[in-house]
């Protein structure tokens, strides 16, 4: 009986990665935080293979300092993360900002497609890329993968990052 090598030293081979499933909703069907300026990004990424989060995980971290310059020079994101999924399947981008999620998204586009397209390369059902080549499919690639019914709660609801960073000025 002939033995795949990868069977015959431990290692499991991946299998094709399923169709993309939508992670189920906790709660009721929207939490409305009438009044408040943050709101949040709750972005799902089926990757291809879980296989492939260690290499999607390095490929971000030589980013990070891009990554940080870029949402420092936006001035309407409160927190950003990358987030991998416990069984490597899926990374969640995760972010509070102000304003409205189009004009988000396309700022991400503008400042940090490349970046975008990089982590696109390892999920399945990605839209068209390069990104900057294609916006509109990446704003509405974003919109089927946000979870929306889960918005941030803040002690501050009507202070925006400019409010914070004049404040921090002031003192």
């Amino acid at each position: 009986m002939i033995v795949p090598e990868a069977e015959a030293t431990g290692r499991r081979l991946a299998a094709a990665a399923p169709a993309p499933r939508v992670p189920p909703a906790f709660g009721p069907p929207t939490l409305s935080l009438d009044g408040q300026v943050q709101k949040g990004l709750n972005l799902f990424l089926p990757l291809k293979s879980p296989a492939q989060m260690p290499a999607l995980l390095t490929a971000i971290a030589a980013k990070m300092p891009e990554v940080r310059e870029q949402l420092g020079s936006l001035q309407y994101v409160h927190f950003a993360r990358f987030l991998p999924s416990p069984d490597g399947s899926m990374l969640w981008v995760i972010t509070t900002y102000d304003g409205a999620l189009d004009s988000y998204i396309m700022d991400f586009v503008a400042t940090m497609g490349e970046i975008f397209t990089a982590i696109l390369m390892f999920v399945q059902g990605a839209p068209r890329l390069p990104v900057n080549r294609f916006p509109r499919d990446f704003v509405d690639f974003v919109h089927k993968h946000n979870i929306t019914r889960a918005t941030p709660w803040s002690a501050y609801p009507d202070v925006t990052v400019i409010d914070v960073l004049q404040g921090a000025r002031a003192l």
